[in-house]
């Protein structure tokens, strides 16, 4: 690598670095033209590394140091740690954690339950909604922790870590036997929102990809059981990737390997077990009917929808709307599925096309909701998901001190570039 190549390289390295240390550890998220100037600056880096990609371990080790420094401070995008925290607080006192709404558990004299830590939940009017395998793991964060919030925000970053790391070899693998090449893999190990969402934010759609991704290497390589095993985890870590199973069981019929998502879901079920009972069935119950009827976020569809009905009946239809587009969605997701199997698409491809097609009927898109769209299209050779990965960063631009207001054009400019960019995909690819 000649001398000038080489500073310019490490420029971009220096820079990528930076700006999400920056993110991660200072930026507030009301803060927002330094926020999306950083990320901006993170994610060209990103893409003039990966395009020079001439030394496989300075990426790797750069991966490994930038997810490190993001465990000097508390996350600083995401509030969300707060109810892991109030939710492993109360299994440590004995307490069921979805007996009651967090209210009513101020002023009991409470070992760690306090007014600071109420103050910080981002939905204390709705009962949790974190199946029991993360609630083993709130437990653990907290007990170890002795009410120290950073420590337990390691705690669940180590185990997100983790998931990353295997995420990263189980990529590898795949793209091995999918012969692609296996450098593919720093697209994902080295993403800005991936290290942002997962060990920054603490969101556990780190932990899903990195089972879904063992589901889908066990799938390939007959091991049955432990393709069961994977996807069944995945789906006790959050039940989105229940959608995966109608495609696996069709793809099972002509492969012999039906038995595969009947186990994952047995198993997804069974993770359930520690915390199941008639409180868990009802607040489980509530939380999905508001999650349908009353939440929205950075949607496509819905929003189209939800201005119609705006046009027509002078107010938000949510209610109506979301549980009929509940119904869209699961037809989409079949089809999705019922297509895949008959035009032999890769599991990946599939299963890429099959939460895709879950996003653009959802009520609600957050943007730790597609990374597990990158590391399916890296394996079925689609960018559109490391684009999106960009431009779901903008919907960061409508929080402000005051509260949260998304501009609509942000989002339509969000929608329509990533739709473009799938569009001409899916069209060059069938060429």
């Amino acid at each position: 690598m000649p001398n000038q190549h080489k500073t310019g390289y490490y420029t971009f390295l220096a820079i990528y670095i930076l700006a999400i240390f920056s993110i991660g550890n200072w930026i507030e998220r009301h803060a927002s033209f330094t926020l999306i100037l950083a990320y901006s600056s993170a994610f060209f880096s990103y893409i003039f590394l990966l395009q020079k990609q001439e030394n496989d371990r300075l990426l790797f080790n750069a991966g490994i140091i930038i997810r490190v420094l993001l465990f000097l401070s508390l996350p600083t995008l995401s509030d969300d740690l707060y109810r892991f925290i109030w939710d492993g607080t109360l299994l440590k006192n004995g307490i069921h954690p979805f007996e009651a709404l967090p209210g009513s558990y101020l002023n009991q004299g409470i070992e760690g339950i306090s007014q600071e830590l109420f103050e910080k939940l981002n939905s204390p009017n709705y009962f949790t909604i974190y199946p029991p395998l993360n609630q083993l793991i709130f437990w653990v964060s907290v007990t170890i922790a002795k009410g120290d919030w950073l420590v337990s925000a390691n705690t669940i970053r180590i185990i997100l870590y983790a998931a990353d790391v295997g995420s990263f070899f189980l990529l590898r693998r795949l793209l091995q036997h999918y012969g692609k090449s296996q450098s593919l893999a720093y697209w994902f190990w080295l993403n800005p929102l991936v290290i942002l969402e997962f060990t920054g934010n603490l969101h556990f759609e780190g932990l899903v990809i990195f089972f879904v991704l063992l589901g889908v290497y066990c799938f390939e390589k007959n091991k049955k059981w432990f393709s069961a095993i994977g996807f069944g985890l995945a789906i006790g870590t959050k039940l989105l990737p229940l959608i995966y199973l109608p495609f696996l069981f069709l793809k099972g019929l002509k492969e012999k390997k039906w038995l595969i998502p009947i186990g994952a879901g047995i198993i997804g079920i069974a993770t359930l077990l520690p915390l199941f009972n008639e409180t868990f069935i009802i607040a489980m119950r509530e939380s999905l009917d508001l999650y349908f009827r009353s939440f929205e976020f950075n949607a496509s569809i819905y929003f189209i929808a939800r201005e119609i009905g705006f046009w027509i009946y002078g107010y938000n239809k949510i209610a109506l709307i979301g549980p009929l587009l509940s119904v869209f969605s699961v037809v989409s997701i079949l089809t999705v599925s019922v297509i895949g199997t008959l035009k032999k698409w890769s599991v990946p491809k599939t299963l890429m096309f099959v939460l895709t097609a879950y996003l653009l009927f959802a009520t609600t898109v957050h943007p730790w909701y597609i990374l597990p769209l990158v590391a399916l299209g890296i394996l079925s050779g689609y960018w559109y998901p490391v684009v999106w990965s960009f431009l779901i960063f903008l919907t960061y631009l409508g929080y402000s001190q005051a509260g949260f207001e998304l501009p609509i054009h942000i989002i339509v400019v969000e929608y329509v570039v990533t739709g473009l960019v799938l569009l001409v995909e899916v069209r060059t690819k069938n060429k």
